[in-house]
């Protein structure tokens, strides 16, 4: 009796399992959630949102464009959007602050940057007491930039970081000399080489980890909102899949978010950063955190006393994987 007992309640959990998906779509949950550029480091979060994979797992997810890790982090922090997808640098930040904002999931790990530079820049020491353009004081572009040029001898204090917005407004400021470099990503690169600006350096051939962004959320929330969590995973990790294994539907994606109509810039940005950056198991890069940290030390002690994972949970990733979803995905 006891086994057959034990049989029969198997069952209902396997049903449970099976209908899951549809029972949440069902009942979806309105949720917020932020990005912070129109760059194909944002693909993930659009192609969940595209595809139906946030419907598919219950979740009615409104997308809100948020320019600048910093003012994203601001609206996690104050309850406005409780997931955003945002430059680590201002997550750690934050965090140091006692806010509680943690990455979830970092699904580039590299830098996804090329330098470029007016004519009278010649090599990155020229950069010295020039104008460099970021989208806001704080974001993944400028501590991208501080790192780089820090471990090539240029000091953060050496260089005028100035807070320039979008990067249609840094290519203007930058054709009127108002701003003499900036980072950009493809399909921008090739934007700027046609308006005459030059690549100095490309900063993907970098074999450096970097937390470039991720999905952040605060301490409070995962205790609140474990399984909007969940399932927001479930649409994240399904979206890379989908990224990765369908070149010619995550080429439209990237098309109609980044607003170009030339095949060409799409399939550069595809080719360059999503293939070559994105990981199938988006798990935040310890190293990648602690060079932040060593940046930040020289004006902030607590992130001398901190360690990566005090900035991660990766307890959500680590259940997927367990239940072997993402193995199925890429059957």
């Amino acid at each position: 009796m006891k086994q057959r007992a034990f049989i029969r309640l198997l069952a209902v959990f396997a049903t449970l399992s099976i209908l899951a998906p549809s029972a949440w779509a069902q009942t979806p949950e309105k949720l917020h959630v932020a990005y912070t550029v129109i760059a194909p480091t944002q693909l993930n979060v659009w192609t969940a949102k595209d595809m139906g994979f946030y419907a598919k797992y219950g979740l009615d997810v409104d997308l809100v464009l948020l320019v600048g890790a910093p003012l994203a982090v601001a609206a996690l922090v104050g309850g406005e959007t409780p997931i955003v997808h945002t430059g680590a640098s201002a997550v750690i930040t934050s965090n140091l602050a006692g806010s509680g904002t943690v990455l979830i999931a970092g699904a580039i790990n590299r830098f996804p940057y090329v330098l470029f530079v007016t004519d009278e820049i010649k090599k990155v020491e020229d950069l010295r007491g020039k104008k460099f353009g970021v989208s806001r004081i704080g974001s993944a572009d400028n501590a991208a930039a501080i790192t780089v040029l820090d471990k090539l001898g240029v000091k953060e204090g050496e260089v005028a970081y100035v807070q320039a917005g979008s990067i249609p407004a840094r290519l203007a400021a930058m054709q009127t000399n108002a701003l003499q470099a900036t980072l950009l990503q493809p399909p921008e690169t090739l934007k700027a080489k046609e308006i005459g600006l030059r690549a100095l350096l490309d900063f993907t051939k970098l074999d450096v980890e970097w937390q470039q962004n991720g999905v952040a959320v605060t301490r409070d929330y995962i205790k609140k909102k474990p399984d909007t969590i969940r399932r927001f995973m479930r649409a994240y990790v399904e979206a890379i899949h989908y990224n990765l294994t369908n070149p010619k539907g995550a080429q439209k994606i990237l098309q109609k978010y980044l607003a170009i109509k030339d095949q060409k810039p799409v399939e550069e940005a595809y080719n360059e950063v999503v293939v070559k950056l994105t990981r199938r198991v988006p798990y935040p890069t310890e190293p990648g955190i602690q060079i932040f940290l060593d940046q930040l030390k020289v004006r902030n002690p607590k992130a001398a006393q901190a360690k990566p994972s005090d900035f991660t949970d990766v307890s959500f990733l680590k259940e997927l994987e367990a239940s072997g979803f993402i193995d199925r995905l890429y059957k």
